[in-house]
């Protein structure tokens, strides 16, 4: 199996406050407390840029469906640089769209129960190119 040694447990560091280079990584539909609809959006800090944190989660962060809450759909859209003008016919249909998105966030904090925690307050453009994550397979690396 395996040996417990204390020396490979990092402690767990809470994301500070900042503009870090994303990935989305994940989302969930969902309802918030007030009955409206929700996404629940959750990033990556990322490894392939030279920025503090690199692989830690941003995790929940919500987009709820109102009116008043539609600039943060229209900001997170312009920073995944969305064209001008495009047309989604759900928000399961913008939250697909969204995953593996590179962008950049800025964090802040929010405080829950007497403790702080990281929460995404605005979003830019990524001043970065997107990781490259496509795959060469040659014939040589199949069996057949």
């Amino acid at each position: 199996m395996f040996k417990v040694d204390h020396s490979q447990a990092n402690e767990f560091v809470v994301v500070e406050p900042g503009e870090y280079e994303v990935t989305v990584i994940n989302y969930e539909l969902k309802k918030a407390e007030s009955g409206n609809n929700r996404v629940v959006v959750d990033y990556e800090i990322r490894s392939d840029v030279d920025q503090a944190f690199q692989g830690q989660k941003l995790l929940y962060d919500n987009f709820t469906v109102t009116e008043k809450s539609m600039w943060r759909f229209q900001a997170a859209s312009k920073a995944a640089q969305f064209p001008d003008g495009m047309q989604f016919n759900s928000y399961k249909e913008w939250a697909d769209a969204f995953v593996n998105k590179s962008l950049r966030v800025i964090v802040g904090e929010r405080e829950y129960n007497g403790k702080k925690y990281p929460e995404v307050k605005g979003f830019k453009v990524s001043k970065v190119n997107p990781p490259d994550t496509s795959i060469t397979i040659s014939d040589d690396d199949v069996p057949f």
